[in-house]
Formats: structure tokens, sequence, C-alpha cells
């Protein structure tokens, strides 16, 4: 069960080359897109918090994401293609993720009227899937991306959530987040599972 928007990774880089190599001329490092892109999470969710009953800025939320998406894709095209891998790179990479991942996800949803325990359930599942995919490679030394809700399925639905409740509300959104939840744990034993037998 292997489904994720990850697979979808290569396409997506192609599409940004051309603004990855003017950066990369412009001399922007990795490391420096990496904490920007954590600051812009820290200070969008701040913005959803503040002025969540304001409708229209959940329609921001896929746009950001998605800006988020590039920005992430654009600094390991930097460190891999443009060999600017540094070791602090790693654990910004890594870190940067998690925390951008909590602070959003966990606003987001409490603004929306998830119930609490579906949120942490869903934000701490998040994190769970993403350290059993680091810890992977101490097992079989490759970093694993399994799904089916990685990291990308995650912004795909956080997305959908904000289109829906602009147009038509919360029903059943606790419902999608115990699915999510669900595939949450399916990704984590399928990480497990693909880096034991050295997929």
């Amino acid at each position: 069960m292997d489904i994720s928007i990850y697979k979808l990774k290569t396409k997506f880089q192609n599409l940004l080359m051309p603004i990855c190599e003017k950066l990369v001329k412009l001399k922007v490092s990795p490391n420096q897109i990496t904490i920007i892109t954590v600051l812009l999470n820290i200070v969008f969710a701040g913005l959803i918090y503040e002025f969540n009953n304001y409708k229209l800025i959940y329609l921001t939320v896929p746009v950001f994401l998605f800006l988020r998406m590039a920005l992430n894709a654009l600094d390991g095209m930097i460190a891999n293609k443009f060999n600017q891998k540094t070791k602090m790179g790693v654990f910004y990479n890594e870190a940067g993720d998690v925390v951008s991942d909590t602070v959003f996800f966990y606003v987001f949803l409490r603004v929306i009227g998830i119930s609490e325990i579906h949120n942490l359930l869903f934000v701490f599942l998040s994190i769970l899937s993403e350290y059993v995919g680091v810890t992977a490679m101490m097992v079989d030394n490759k970093r694993h991306y399994e799904g089916p809700m990685g990291k990308s399925d995650r912004a795909f639905l956080i997305s959908l959530l904000a289109i829906i409740y602009y147009f038509i509300g919360n029903q059943y959104f606790d419902y999608i987040l115990i699915l999510a939840i669900v595939l949450l744990i399916f990704t984590i034993f399928n990480r497990v599972r693909s880096s034991v037998k050295g997929g």
C-alpha cells in the first residue's frame, strides 16, 4: 500500500530546476532556504490563529503549503545537485520539517474545530512517521518516504480541508482525521517493513 504524492517528486523537481539554478547563481544556500521555510511556517500559523474568523484566509492555505513544498524541494536540490551538502544541513532539514508540521498542523486543525485528541494523534503520528523514516537509515542506510500519508500527502490533506472548510464548514472533519490517523499508522508500518526488508 505504498501510494504517495511523494512519487511525483522527480517531475516536481524538474519544474523547479530553473528557479534552483537562479538561486545558486544568487549564492542562496540550502540552509538559508530551510531556516526561512521554518520561520514562514511559524508566521503563517500565527496569522491563521489570529485571523481565523476571516474565512478567506483558508484559501491561502493550499497556496502556502505548495510554496512550502517548493522550498523544501529547492533546498534539497541545491544541496544534492550542486554539491552544497553540510552536516548541519541534515539537522536543519529534518528538525525543520518536524517543527513546521507540528506548529502549523496543530494550529490549523485547532482553529477549524478538530477535536483535541484527533489533532494531537495526527500531529504525534506525523512526527513519528518522520522519525521512523530517519531511523530506518540505521537499518539499511536509506531515508524512507513510503506512504500512504507522507509529508506531501499530509500537505495535500490539510489543503483539501482548508478548501472544504471555506465552502461548507467542518462537517465530518473528525471522521476524515480518523482516516488520516489510520493511514499514518499504515505509513509507519510501511516504512519499518521496507527498511527491515532492505527496500
